[in-house]
């Protein structure tokens, strides 16, 4: 009986191991993240802190099939060695913002000793969620004024700095500055570009979008912008529906600086724009028009569409349209003719546009249309 009990206890004690950090006693968790319900197939990918030091995290997913990273670090938190070490895991979601924190050991702790008190973490993480903390600007030696010798301030340090006093945890601005940085700066745009290759690589992104379309599609939109994600016949109709939604401005700004990544050389692409822009406004063209990359030849379609707002009498919309329409190889005559009366403006800026477009016509040996 009793050779079962040792065993019955080694199997509990092992289980208990193999399970990591779920096993472990957990001193303070952000309450959102018991709303996440993730799962992680335990897959780990290198990432480099601000120093250009290699860290590794973790990928999870929620529920509703959207992706996270997970970091665990145990760190000093200041200068001197008197302040107790943290044990932490960090939390973002797949944008690379803060999404919460594990506490595990012990307490976080002041410079006095005592631990974090619940309106200390409540604080803690508001501070976090902060990417524009002034922690920002200051570096670990920066903290705190120097003490004079006679002062009575805390033995650890000085008194914090007054403009920082604000965006820190009272009697805990080195534990507060550690883990903001520990979240911020760098680490944003590497997980963002990270979930962008994950998503690509598994082909997840059309089924993420369709699961949270609202909260995924501006990032999806910024990673094409930015080169992230190739272009395909989803991204081209993400990017020309994100044209077509003017009500959210974010989307409409994302939608536009992806317009310059994409590939206009692809078929149909040129006459479903063409659609797009002549349903616009003026100042909503001009966008258009300002983020085009340049194409070798232009489908009629779109060549026409933009065609019809070239006129002498509104030079500053000229410049653009001349931009966009000299690299086809055949202008009407009636281009032709509002080309010349633009030749003769007193604006630099049009001269410029109108020589441009006069050059690529003779490189091209344009044919006149008749």
């Amino acid at each position: 009986m009793l050779g079962i009990r040792l065993l019955l206890l080694f199997l509990s004690l092992s289980a208990t191991l193999s399970f990591g950090q779920m096993s472990e006693r957990t001193y303070y968790r952000t309450p959102e993240l018991e709303q996440l319900a993730l799962s992680t197939d335990g897959l780990s990918f290198s990432m480099n802190d601000d120093h250009m030091e290699p860290f590794s995290v973790r990928e999870y997913t929620s529920s509703d099939g959207m992706m996270y990273w997970y970091r665990r670090i145990a760190t000093e938190v200041c200068l001197t060695g008197d302040c107790r070490p943290i044990d932490v895991g960090i939390y973002w979601d797949f944008k690379g913002d803060f999404t919460g924190l594990e506490v595990f050991k012990e307490p976080l702790t002041k410079t006095d000793h005592s631990d974090f008190k619940a309106w200390d973490y409540r604080k803690l993480m508001s501070i976090l969620k902060d990417d524009w903390s002034p922690l920002r600007e200051y570096s670990l030696s920066e903290l705190v004024d120097e003490k004079p010798a006679d002062s009575s301030v805390d033995a650890v340090s000085g008194a914090t700095k007054h403009e920082i006093a604000e965006a820190a945890v009272e009697k805990a601005v080195y534990t507060t500055h550690t883990l903001w940085h520990l979240i911020h700066v760098g680490e944003k745009e590497q997980l963002a570009k990270l979930t962008a290759q994950r998503l690509t690589q598994n082909h997840q992104l059309k089924k993420t979008l369709q699961t949270n379309r609202a909260k995924f599609l501006p990032f999806l939109l910024d990673m094409f912008g930015q080169g992230h994600i190739p272009q395909d016949a989803f991204t081209e109709s993400i990017v020309l529906d994100g044209l077509t939604d003017s009500t959210d401005p974010t989307l409409r700004t994302v939608a536009l600086n992806a317009l310059q990544q994409l590939d206009l050389t692809k078929p149909g692409i040129q006459d479903r724009l063409a659609v797009i822009y002549k349903a616009k406004k003026q100042p909503e063209k001009v966008e258009i028009l300002t983020r085009l990359k340049p194409v070798s030849e232009l489908s009629k379609q779109w060549y026409d569409t933009v065609a019809e707002d070239l006129n002498a009498e509104n030079p500053w919309m000229a410049v653009k349209i001349l931009n966009a329409l000299k690299s086809s190889s055949q202008h009407p005559p009636e281009v032709i003719d509002i080309v010349k009366k633009l030749s003769q403006s007193d604006i630099p800026v049009v001269r410029k546009a109108v020589k441009e477009f006069e050059q690529a016509r003779q490189n091209g040996q344009t044919i006149l249309i008749k």
